[in-house]
């Protein structure tokens, strides 16, 4: 799923929420979360590889601190909140 086709589910979400209900939206949500987890995971699979590096070595890796999982954690944040706004 691309981008666009993410942000177009995340409205079509919105629109059938608004319209009949969350509850009643199960296929839209579905799509706007497959399409929101997949573009935000290869958006930060930079900082989720830092990650799980550090993870798998137990913290022992001279690079691992609390900055690598505040940067992944900003990144799915940030981008999330853009996909999720509509930028």
């Amino acid at each position: 799923m691309t981008i666009n086709d993410t942000k177009a589910a995340l409205r079509a979400f919105k629109v059938c929420s608004k319209e009949k209900g969350a509850t009643a939206c199960i296929g839209e949500r579905k799509a706007a979360i497959g399409g929101l987890a997949g573009a935000v995971s290869s958006e930060c699979a930079p900082y989720v590889e830092d990650f799980f590096g550090c993870f798998s070595h137990r913290y022992q890796l001279s690079t691992c601190n609390d900055a690598t999982v505040a940067k992944m954690i900003k990144c799915q944040e940030q981008f999330a909140g853009q996909l999720m706004a509509g930028k």
